[in-house]
């Protein structure tokens, strides 16, 4: 059966999608001869059309963002074409029929599941923080804010987890392997958010981001898009020193868009020193939803003060 994106968004992102891809692959690993005059890196056209058994016209068509019937095999067979990733693949297919994990009607960041924001708390000494949406970091155990500073002070446009990663000095000082994370979290953010583009908030802060990072800019245009899975990191923190951890993401599957990250200690050196700050879980009791934004607190009714962490 052939199927005609409507949706101009989604046209567009398969379009950038489809030429970053053959952008970036060898013609000779394709099996093309490399000799004669090039006028652009990576595949021609023809012969992403050709490998895909469809029309030049037809794949043309699909880069120029036209709304033309294709049918799910003959887009498997262009993915296969550019050496798409399963998971790439994957993303093909859902611009195409506009279902898939990240389809589903969005809430907003209010309803997080209550088991999910009490899992989060009770994952102290070590960090966890819930993801909005819109990828705004709205709530953190203690210990993520004692490790990363409170996110929950900030503006809500400059608590996002990309803005964070891209634009905050501590954030970039903190890892160690800055630029690995950072791309990580770029893929992910670009195979989750396919079908959401157009929303006016992952735009703004894309835009702004565009605007400010040479690095997001280099890193955007190849289009990444994998699922950011378990990695080990290491950060040197100003007083705590060296955490090895193992990064856990986890996403609900409930519509309502939100996701968490877990740090789990990778080494004992990690696990003792995050047992000398003397943070403990605690469990937030549910209440009920409220206009304002919910975000998960797991400190008393006194503001937090900084540790003093000189006596470790």
């Amino acid at each position: 059966m052939h199927v005609v994106i409507e949706d101009t968004q989604r046209r567009q992102e398969l379009a950038a999608f489809l030429r970053a891809r053959r952008i970036a692959i060898s013609p000779a690993a394709a099996g093309f001869p490399t000799t004669g005059r090039r006028r652009t890196p990576g595949l021609r056209r023809e012969e992403v059309a050709e490998l895909a058994e469809i029309s030049t016209t037809l794949y043309t068509w699909l880069e120029q963002a036209r709304p033309v019937p294709i049918s799910e095999s003959a887009l498997t067979r262009v993915a296969a074409a550019l050496a798409c990733a399963e998971e790439e693949t994957q993303l093909v297919l859902t611009l195409l029929s506009g279902r898939g994990p990240a389809s589903a009607e969005r809430q907003d960041a209010d309803h997080a599941p209550a088991g999910l924001v009490n899992l989060v708390a009770l994952h102290d000494p070590a960090p966890a923080w819930l993801i909005g949406p819109q990828w705004e970091c709205f709530g953190q155990n203690e210990s993520a804010r004692l490790v990363f500073g409170d996110w929950g002070a900030r503006d809500l446009a400059d608590r996002g987890l990309l803005t964070l990663m891209f634009t905050d000095p501590f954030i970039r000082r903190l890892f160690r392997d800055w630029q690995v994370q950072a791309q990580r979290v770029l893929a992910e953010f670009r195979l989750s958010t396919a079908l959401h583009s157009g929303d006016a908030a992952l735009s703004t802060m894309v835009n702004r981001l565009l605007d400010t990072s040479p690095e997001f800019r280099e890193w955007w245009q190849p289009y990444p898009a994998r699922t950011r899975t378990e990695a080990i990191t290491t950060l040197d923190h100003p007083e705590l020193g060296t955490l090895v951890f193992q990064h856990v993401p986890l996403r609900t599957q409930d519509g309502s868009g939100v996701r968490a990250s877990f740090l789990i200690p990778a080494d004992e050196a990690t696990t003792n020193t995050l047992r000398s700050t003397g943070i403990r879980p605690q469990i937030t009791p549910p209440r009920k939803a409220s206009p304002a934004r919910r975000r998960l607190d797991t400190r008393t009714e006194e503001p937090h003060q900084p540790r003093n962490l000189t006596g470790r």
